[in-house]
């Protein structure tokens, strides 16, 4: 065999060449698949809540575990009423899109059960939904929870009543609407019995779903102030007329500044432009103290003015007896007018003696 010469550093470059093209791939080696890139580590496992049941962490490469069908209370309710469902209301259901229907049934009856009105945010249709939120009110004793009233100002009169777990606030409702108040105060079918045929299925329901959750309140009559009590005063010549007035027969509102409204709770707070047909329109803000003072605030709108402390037209004094604070609380006194307009003096005096039916936000009266 041959030695290498000794002079073998100046052979060193050509050597590193050769040992080189022994890695590297020549021509045609194309088709050889490249090595795998080195593995890296796994990724730390994302913690989960320990709820019972739950896993406490994720497996390799899976995205977090969400809530299982089964874990959903909604979900649950839907699938055990679809299974007991018979063919014909199956199929009838189906055509009005079942799953809609079935989960607001479902979300109803959650709400009420839990006592929250605010679970019936999930239940999409209005009607189901309003009455959600009456029913899980009430089961939870929250006036404040309860839905605004059908074409009044403030909260539904029935809600109040039953939430405040006092059936004598039952007086602010419509005549109808209060054999219902107390039917449903009372725990009594009676009531709702004797209401219009159109009215009793709504009663005996509501009466149905609530029973469990609310106890039988102390019976006490619906409070209905006397006519006398509350009316129009108006001067002629040396003597004076009476008029009743109707809706202060239904209780006036506070604020949750403490100032007492006197307003007609279906018309809420007078406009300029109102028409009235027999009895002036009147909304007045004053302070809920006893003695006398001048209104922070009064319209006064009859069938041939419209007069307003705001325009200097109006001057309206009040004087209270009776100063509430609370919900259900007396409200009394006397309040007189004096403007004019066109030329005419108007003097008109108000006597009240009522009761505070809610506690609103100001803004819900205007």
């Amino acid at each position: 065999m041959r030695t290498l010469p000794r002079a073998l550093p100046s052979f060193k470059p050509t050597l590193g060449l050769v040992l080189l093209g022994l890695v590297l791939p020549g021509p045609g080696c194309d088709d050889r698949a490249p090595p795998s890139a080195p593995r890296r580590p796994p990724a730390r496992p994302v913690a989960m809540d320990p709820s019972p049941g739950a896993p406490t962490e994720s497996r390799l490469g899976e995205s977090p575990a969400v809530a299982a069908p089964d874990d959903d209370p909604i979900g649950r309710c839907v699938r055990r009423n679809r299974a007991a469902l018979g063919p014909e209301l199956a199929r009838a259901l189906a055509a009005l899109q079942d799953d809609a229907l079935l989960e607001d049934a479902c979300g109803l009856d959650l709400a009420v059960r839990a006592r929250d009105p605010r679970r019936c945010a999930v239940v999409r249709l209005s009607d189901l939904r309003e009455r959600c939120v009456f029913r899980a009110a009430v089961a939870a004793a929250r006036p404040d929870g309860c839905p605004a009233a059908p074409g009044l100002r403030g909260r539904d009169p029935v809600c109040v009543a039953l939430a405040a777990r006092d059936a004598s606030l039952c007086g602010a409702a419509a005549y109808t609407e209060r054999a219902r108040c107390l039917a449903l105060a009372a725990r009594d079918r009676r009531p709702c019995d004797a209401l219009d045929p159109l009215l009793r299925p709504a009663c005996g329901r509501d009466l149905d779903a609530l029973a469990a959750l609310i106890p039988a309140l102390p019976r006490a009559p619906a409070r209905s102030p006397e006519a006398a009590r509350n009316a129009w005063v108006t001067p002629v010549e040396d003597a004076s007329v009476e008029e009743p007035v109707a809706w202060l027969r239904r209780g006036v509102f506070l604020d949750e500044g403490g100032a007492l409204w006197i307003v007609d709770p279906a018309l809420g707070w007078p406009s300029a432009g109102a028409m009235t047909l027999d009895q002036p329109l009147l909304g007045v803000v004053v302070p809920s103290h006893r003695g006398s003072s001048l209104a922070l605030d009064a319209r006064l709108v009859s069938a041939s003015s419209s007069l307003s402390t705001a325009e200097g037209t109006l001057r309206a004094g009040v004087t209270l007896t009776h100063a509430p604070h609370q919900r259900g609380g007396r409200a009394a006194g006397t309040v007189t007018l004096d403007g004019a307009s066109a030329g005419r003096a108007v003097h008109l005096t108000l006597r009240f003696d009522t009761f505070v039916r809610d506690v609103v936000p100001a803004a819900a009266l205007r």
